[in-house]
């Protein structure tokens, strides 16, 4: 600033005290115009480059608008100082011109965008009404003259009108904005960009006076005009980098820089009016004196009806201030009350924690000040005024073995801190033992999002550790006894295994060697039979035949042992199985004995489908049936029907007949291997319900029969159903 005051200074110097030829001036016009918005051009850039977002935008738009002013000089300056045109006006240095304003325009609204914009509707109405109030004054009295001798074409003199109307209209708009939006710590800098703009008005204004009437030249006292009003661009600039690099703030002695702004406007249009009809006073005419006095009235109508509203919103405000100290009062009354109550849960919390057991610290990380409580300082074994209140009294007590990770977990939580910090270390105690504790803490964060306080509690885990530590040991010697004894187990299952295996293996050789001699007898018999027919009586052929029936119930019995043995011992496969299909396919292979039977076979079977194995389904359905045949054959007419029902998510397959049935007391001893009920008159081995009982449970389900003594016996199967076991299945 103090060197732009003494550039300014010279410059006046120079150009308004006649020590220097027109030439001279002129050159010293041109070169200062075209530094000064060179500087303000580069200012604008550094102020964009230390900005972010709109605000950036903002000032690269106002650098724009500098450029282009600066090109425009550049031109201006080759036409009169290389060609040597006095005034070049109109020419190609104008486009420049013409383009600072609507660039600062658009400037000011992107500026504009990044404050807070003000409710008061009708205050900016009265703002925007003073401004074009003062601005209508100013134009009367500085162009009435103008227009009634203008030496120009009417395309020249909208030339010059439109570059400076541009401007004008920058100069409304940032005053408006200056005057109805919240500027906070930028004020500062607005306000001169603002004032540079008024001066950017005001020397436009008597330039395009001058050229309207021919009367501009290096001489004219206006021209360090448009030195200052860059000068001001410059310094607006500047500060705002200031501004940028200590950081935005909104205090108190800032908005009543704002409140000052809004009191000082109004004096300083009416100045504007005062002085543009002061210096113009000879140019004075009825007609002017009538304009400008309809002027002024309006604008003290509008000014009276603004300070009626800031009145009234005044009175509002300071109703609101009362209310707002009342309840101030209020407030202050209740956080005594409050304060109280905070000192007494203190209180409570101190002698809960001491209760519990649970010391309580508080660190302040900014200063690195620990303050601890009465308990935790006790559980290491002090008293509350022996051990010192410093973060070095909890690190430097961690065991050396754990204190790089208990300090890098809580580095790394400090950096990231979410949830809650939680550590098991190590403490000295007093008598130089180290003791176990739990360390849990939260953070407390600054407004700056930095961690400000730590807070939280320790508790002595020392027994519990060595219970854990018992616990530990008895686990070991538990697993060495489980490994032992799987060992043991393992053994005595492989041992089970091979016994299993030759008590199979034994089964079956001993089925074969059986079956050896039993074939022998019968053919024997038959030999026996057929060489000495003729010499046998009927008692010798009978016993023939006996001993021939002999060895095929004998035959039949082994057979049935080995199906017993080879149900225990196949392989299952699973899958889903319809009942209804399954008999009736079961049916059909078995026609011929039904039909020797007489018997009348019906089927009513759910077609739920059933998991199970379809070979162990076969040989419970066939034993099941045969059994029906055999024991309904003495009816008049054998009757058998299948039939199910659903049981608590269990298929219930159920046969019937109307055989002889059996005594209700032994409807489990019947489903035991050899255990026949009725061995007269019926032929059998008494495997067969011993090897359905035997596949059912294979298959996960069972079996049971109940029955009256000559109305026949039904038998029930229970079967898991396929769907509750695939939807289990899921579950899992």
């Amino acid at each position: 600033m103090k060197a732009w005051a003494a550039a300014l200074l010279l410059y006046t110097l120079i150009v308004y005290t006649n020590l220097v030829s027109y030439q001279t001036a002129t050159f010293v016009n041109d070169i200062a115009w075209m530094i000064a918005a060179a500087l303000a051009a580069i200012s604008s850039m550094r102020a964009a480059l230390s900005l972010q977002g709109r605000d950036r935008a903002a000032w690269l738009i106002f650098a724009l608008a500098c450029i282009a002013w600066t090109a425009g000089q550049v031109v201006w300056n080759v036409y009169e100082l290389y060609l040597g045109i006095r005034v070049p006006f109109p020419s190609y240095a104008d486009i420049g011109y013409m383009l600072f304003g609507p660039l600062m325009i658009l400037g000011l609204f992107a500026l504009r965008a990044t404050q807070e914009e003000r409710r008061m509707t009708w205050l900016r109405v009265a703002n925007l009404g003073l401004i074009l109030c003062a601005l209508t004054g100013v134009l009367i009295a500085t162009f009435t003259r103008p227009l009634g001798e203008m030496r120009h074409s009417i395309m020249d003199s909208l030339i010059v009108v439109t570059e400076n109307t541009t401007i004008t209209l920058a100069f409304i708009v940032a005053i408006y904005f200056l005057w109805s939006y919240r500027w906070g710590d930028r004020l500062a800098s607005y306000s001169l960009l603002t004032l540079s703009l008024a001066v950017q008005t005001v020397t436009g204004l008597m330039y395009t006076r001058g050229i309207m009437v021919n009367e501009y030249g290096a001489f004219s006292y206006f021209n360090i005009g448009w030195v200052l009003a860059f000068a001001l661009h410059q310094l607006a600039a500047e500060a705002q980098v200031r501004i940028d690099s200590r950081g935005r703030e909104d205090s108190i002695p800032m908005r009543q820089s704002q409140g000052w702004v809004e009191a000082i406007v109004p004096s300083f249009l009416l100045l504007c009016v005062a002085m543009s009809a002061a210096l113009l006073a000879e140019e004075l005419t009825t007609r002017t004196i009538q304009l400008r006095t309809l002027v002024l009235v309006i604008f003290s109508a509008i000014l009276a009806s603004r300070e009626a509203w800031l009145y009234w919103q005044g009175q509002q405000l300071r109703a609101a201030l009362d209310s707002s100290e009342q309840a101030l009062t209020r407030a202050r009354e209740r956080l005594t009350g409050v304060d109280t109550q905070r000192r007494e849960l203190e209180r409570d919390v101190e002698m809960t924690a001491r209760a519990g057991g649970v010391g309580l610290w508080e660190w302040d990380i900014p200063s690195n000040q620990v303050r601890f409580s009465r308990e935790y300082k006790r559980q290491l074994g002090y008293e509350e005024h022996e051990l010192p209140e410093r973060f070095e009294e909890w690190s430097n007590r961690l065991h050396p073995e754990e204190y790089s990770e208990v300090i890098g977990n809580l580095e790394r939580f400090l950096r990231k801190p979410e949830g809650e910090f939680s550590v098991e270390h190590r403490l000295r105690h007093r008598d130089g033992e180290y003791r176990w504790f739990l360390a849990r803490g939260c953070v407390a964060l600054e407004a700056t999002g930095r961690p400000g306080k730590m807070l939280g509690s320790i508790v002595d885990i020392t027994p519990f550790k060595e219970l854990e530590q018992s616990l530990r040991e008895s686990e070991h010697r538990y697993r060495e006894l489980v490994d032992t004894l799987e060992g043991h187990v393992g053994e005595r299952t492989r041992e089970l295994s091979d016994a299993y295996r030759e008590s199979r293996n034994f089964a079956y050789a001993v089925a074969h060697d059986l079956k050896a001699p039993l074939r022998a007898i019968n053919g024997f018999c038959a030999l026996l039979e057929q060489s000495a027919g003729g010499r046998l009586s009927d008692v010798e052929r009978g016993y023939i035949e006996r001993a021939r029936q002999g060895a095929m119930r004998m035959s039949a019995l082994i057979d049935d042992l080995l199906d017993y043995s080879r149900v225990e011992h196949r392989e299952q496969r699973f899958g889903p199985i319809d009942c209804r299909e399954f008999v009736e396919e079961l049916i059909d292979t078995m026609t011929d004995a039904i039909e020797e039977a007489g018997a009348e076979v019906q089927v009513d079977l759910d077609r739920t489908p059933v998991l199970a194995d379809s070979e162990g389904l076969r040989i419970v359905l066939t034993n099941l049936l045969e059994n029906a045949l055999k024991f309904s054959k003495g009816a008049q007419r054998p009757r058998i029907v299948f039939d199910s029902c659903l049981d608590s998510g269990r298929y219930v397959l159920k046969v019937r007949d109307n055989g002889i049935g059996f005594d209700p007391a032994y409807r489990d001893k019947i489903f035991e291997i050899f255990n026949r009920l009725h061995a007269a008159g019926y032929e059998g081995t008494g495997i067969g319900l011993a090897l359905v009982r035997k596949a059912v449970q294979r298959m996960g389900g069972e079996v049971w029969a109940d029955s009256t003594p000559g109305q026949g016996a039904t038998f029930y199967v229970s079967l898991k159903l396929a769907r509750a076991e695939a939807a289990k299945r899921r579950t899992v």
